[in-house]
């Protein structure tokens, strides 16, 4: 798949290009509210998907909400994780766990739109389908909560 290469090399050229040390002064401070900034846009789009869905099998919303709200939420995403991504060229190079949970966000993103794709063309998605979801969900919240807590500590 042409999209996860993509992901996998622009990852590979952040953890290139990046300094070792984050730079001084008004870059760092830029390129930091950059990277919080794409981290409450991205974050927020996941989580936001998550709660229709948790709504969903609540019982106070329907399937076509979360579809709905997860091909709205696409554009989001992904603008956040690009941006994680271009601010940490600025910021050093990411220590190894955390440089492994944005890979895992990136790659876990084109599977969840690959899952979305398959389960909009569903009226009565299968057990199956709907088990990978949960399962691409779960991950979702432990990458994107792993990289938030590492990128934390990483800066104390």
């Amino acid at each position: 798949m042409w999209s996860a290469a993509v992901v996998v090399l622009c990852w590979l050229a952040v953890l290139a290009v990046a300094p070792g040390r984050p730079p001084a002064g008004l870059v760092h401070d830029v390129a930091l509210f950059v990277h919080l900034s794409s981290m409450v846009v991205g974050l927020g789009a996941v989580l936001l998907v998550d709660w229709f869905g948790l709504r969903w099998l609540a019982g106070r919303a329907t399937f076509a909400d979360v579809l709905r709200t997860a091909q709205g939420a696409h554009v989001p995403t992904w603008a956040g994780f690009i941006g994680l991504l271009v601010s940490g060229l600025f910021l050093g190079a990411p220590a190894g766990p955390k440089a492994i949970a944005v890979l895992i966000v990136g790659l876990n993103g084109i599977y969840a739109g690959m899952l979305l794709s398959r389960l909009s063309r569903c009226a009565d998605p299968p057990t199956a389908l709907l088990i990978r979801s949960a399962i691409a969900t779960v991950i979702s919240q432990l990458a994107w909560w792993t990289a938030v807590v590492l990128g934390y500590l990483n800066s104390r």
